[in-house]
């Protein structure tokens, strides 16, 4: 509907002597004085829509409103304003032919008479919601049982939020162990890892500088083995599928900083196995699980 055009083209004659504002209010349908005239237009259906523009259904008690449809033309009306000796005069011309888009432009001319503020937040700039966190660590990490033995690693990644409380990341690293045995053997063999971890985590923040999450996702990479002080042993390199998950703590101490700790899961790992002083074939199982503790700087950007 040209509810704007209508208003802008509305009169506003001269201005009498403006006395001070009152502080008490009443009803608005006791300040409205109505005529239709020749118009449609219903005074319950105007004071209502009046009171839906202005999000109240009482005025200050210094506010006079007319509202004089003409009488011989059913699209032209006249509505003047009173309120503390200041009064102002409003003229259309040319109404909508439709009632309701008519009672719609007089309702909100009024409450915009009554209440210059009645737009305020309608049309101003919708605030950005917050661009995503994105972030980014460097994290040490120290393993039991992810790979054979004890082992140690290193790992970069970035997260980046999704949501306030849901994030998508990304690691990549490698772990390496040293001196694992094969029962029967004599020999040890050492193992090294690269991976990449895609994850996905939710959580939220626990005060200002600490936040909580729950990660979870899979480890993807290639595992190699290399025997020593054995007869013949049997490590090639080969993927490394294992399902991983836990708790991410980012804190506060100067810098970010990040801590972890994940169970390891493996799925599908490469096989080690030796021979013993019999020429025996003998195997080092995969363990079933594993723990992961990390622990690094973390930027945001």
């Amino acid at each position: 509907m040209a509810v704007l055009p209508l208003l802008l083209t509305s009169t506003t004659p001269s201005v009498r002597a403006q006395a001070p504002p009152s502080t008490e209010e009443r009803p608005l349908g006791g300040a409205i004085a109505f005529d239709a005239g020749a118009t449609c237009l219903e005074r319950s259906r105007l004071e209502s829509q009046v009171t839906t523009w202005l999000g109240r259904d009482h005025v200050r008690s210094d506010i006079h409103l007319d509202v004089r449809g003409d009488q011989g033309n059913p699209r032209a009306l006249t509505f003047s304003i009173s309120r503390g000796g200041r009064t102002r005069e409003r003229r259309f011309a040319l109404l909508p032919e439709s009632c309701d888009d008519a009672t719609a432009v007089v309702a909100l001319a009024i409450a915009l008479a009554i209440d210059a503020t009645v737009f305020t937040g309608v049309f101003a700039p919708l605030l950005r919601p917050p661009p995503p966190e994105r972030l980014a660590a460097i994290e040490l990490e120290a393993g039991a049982e992810v790979v054979p033995g004890a082992s140690i690693g290193i790992a970069a990644g970035v997260e980046y939020g999704l949501l306030d409380w849901l994030a998508a990341r990304l690691d990549a690293g490698a772990r390496f162990s040293w001196g694992n045995t094969i029962e029967g053997t004599s020999g040890v063999f050492d193992t090294a890892l690269a991976v990449v971890t895609p994850q996905l985590c939710a959580g939220g923040v626990l005060d200002g500088s600490v936040r909580l999450e729950v990660c979870s996702g899979a480890g993807l990479g290639v595992l190699r083995a290399q025997g020593r002080r054995y007869a013949f042993s049997y490590g090639p390199a080969g993927p490394w599928v294992a399902a991983q998950g836990g708790l991410r703590l980012r804190f506060k101490a100067g810098l970010s900083w990040v801590f972890e700790m994940q169970g390891v899961f493996p799925v599908h790992v490469p096989q080690f196995s030796a021979q013993n002083s019999a020429g025996s074939t003998q195997y080092r199982p995969a363990s079933p699980a594993g723990a992961l503790l990390s622990a690094g700087p973390a930027f945001l950007f």
